[in-house]
C-alpha cells in the first residue's frame, strides 16, 4: 500500500512540474478567418544535425476572429506563427498565459518579459523600416520627375546609409543583448535567413565576435557559421525562408 502511495505522490509530483502555454489569439484580418494556423518551431536544441524541417507543434483554425494553442513546454523557445509557408509572426513560447492581436495594422504578443522584450525592438526597428520607405517612394517620384540616377543618389543616397547603419547596429544590438536567452539565437536565425546562402557579413562577423560559447553552440548557430565558413555544404534552412519583408513585424 505505501508503494502505491509513493507512486501516485511521484505522478502528481511530476505532473505539477510540468509547464504548460497556452496562447489566445484574436485577428481583424478578414483574409485569415477560416484559414488553419500553425506554431512551428526549429528542432530541438541539442541535437546534431540541423539539416532538418521545422517542427509544428500545434495548428488551429480561425473562426470569428479567434484562435487558440495549447501545449507543454520545457523551457522558452522561439517559434513562428504560419499560414501554410507564409509567416504571420514570431512569437516566444514560455509557460502561462500568452495573447496576441493580429489586426490589418499591427501584431502584438503580450503575456511574458521576453515576448514585450521582443516586440518592443519590433517597434523601434519599424520606425527605421518605414523611414527607409518613404525614401524609397521619394526616389521613385524623383525618378518619374526625370531625374537621373546620380541626382538621386546625391540626395537621398547618405540618408539610405545612415537608416541602413542604424537598423544594423539596432539589429546587432539586440542579439548581443540577448546572447544567453532564446531571443539572442532566434533573431540570429530570423536574420540569416533573408540570405538565400550563408555567407559571412560584417554585421554577422560582430555578432560572433563577442559572442559567449553557449550562443555559438547553439545548433542552428553552429551550423550556419560552419556553412558560411566552408560554403561546401548546401543551405537547408531550419525553418521555410523569412525575407526582410516578413519579419517586419508592425506593432502599435
Amino acid at each position: 500500500m505505501d508503494k502505491v502511495l509513493l507512486l501516485l505522490s511521484s505522478l502528481l509530483l511530476l505532473t505539477s512540474c510540468a509547464e504548460q502555454y497556452n496562447i489566445a489569439g484574436n485577428s481583424s484580418v478578414s483574409s485569415l478567418d477560416g484559414r488553419m494556423l500553425y506554431l512551428r518551431v526549429s528542432p530541438i536544441e541539442g541535437t546534431e544535425t540541423i539539416h532538418t524541417a521545422s517542427v509544428c507543434l500545434d495548428s488551429c483554425k480561425v473562426v470569428h476572429g479567434r484562435f487558440n494553442f495549447v501545449g507543454d513546454v520545457d523551457s522558452a523557445m522561439m517559434a513562428m506563427i504560419y499560414t501554410r509557408n507564409q509567416c504571420v509572426m514570431p512569437i516566444v513560447i514560455e509557460n502561462g498565459d500568452l495573447n496576441i492581436q493580429v489586426d490589418n495594422v499591427a501584431q502584438r504578443v503580450s503575456g511574458s518579459p521576453l515576448n514585450d522584450k521582443l516586440y518592443n525592438f519590433f517597434k523601434k526597428r519599424n520606425r527605421l523600416d518605414n523611414e527607409m520607405w518613404e525614401l524609397q517612394q521619394k526616389s521613385i517620384r524623383m525618378m518619374r520627375e526625370g531625374c537621373t540616377p546620380e541626382d538621386i543618389q546625391r540626395k537621398v543616397g547618405k540618408k539610405v546609409e545612415r537608416i541602413t547603419r542604424r537598423t544594423e547596429e539596432l539589429e546587432t544590438q539586440f542579439v548581443k543583448e540577448n546572447y544567453h536567452n532564446v531571443l539572442g539565437p532566434g533573431f540570429f536565425m530570423l536574420l540569416c535567413s533573408q540570405y538565400p546562402t550563408p555567407i559571412m557579413t560584417e554585421q554577422i562577423k560582430e555578432i560572433i565576435d563577442t559572442a559567449p560559447e553557449n550562443f555559438l553552440r547553439n545548433p542552428f548557430v553552429l551550423n550556419y557559421l560552419q556553412r558560411a565558413r566552408t560554403r561546401s555544404i548546401p543551405a537547408h534552412p531550419l525553418m521555410p525562408p523569412v525575407t526582410t519583408t516578413t519579419i517586419t513585424v508592425q506593432c502599435p
